[in-house]
């Protein structure tokens, strides 16, 4: 599983948000719900494309809303899913 940093991680989700919205570029800690560019139903595709993108699981235990708030949020879930899948 290739490891991305922070920076690596938050393009590619801005990316996929961008391709799906003409809205904006989204700040980093912008709560992605409070503004309405990510719906509960738009949330499971971004889950979706994370397990696919970044080869990590989201488990029922994952599944809060919290987790995937803010780009920040989605960063540090796909960082700490990589680290659980390969902590070397």
């Amino acid at each position: 599983m290739t490891q991305h940093n922070t920076a690596e991680i938050d393009r590619i989700v801005l990316d996929y948000l961008a391709s799906h919205s003409t809205a904006h570029e989204p700040a980093r800690e912008e709560d992605l719900f409070e503004t309405g560019r990510v719906n509960s139903l738009f949330a499971i595709q971004l889950m979706s494309f994370l397990e696919s993108r970044f080869g990590v699981e989201v488990d029922v235990d994952d599944l809060n809303l919290r987790n995937f708030a803010s780009i920040a949020k989605i960063t540090d879930f796909v960082q700490r899913k990589q680290l659980e899948a390969d902590p070397a």
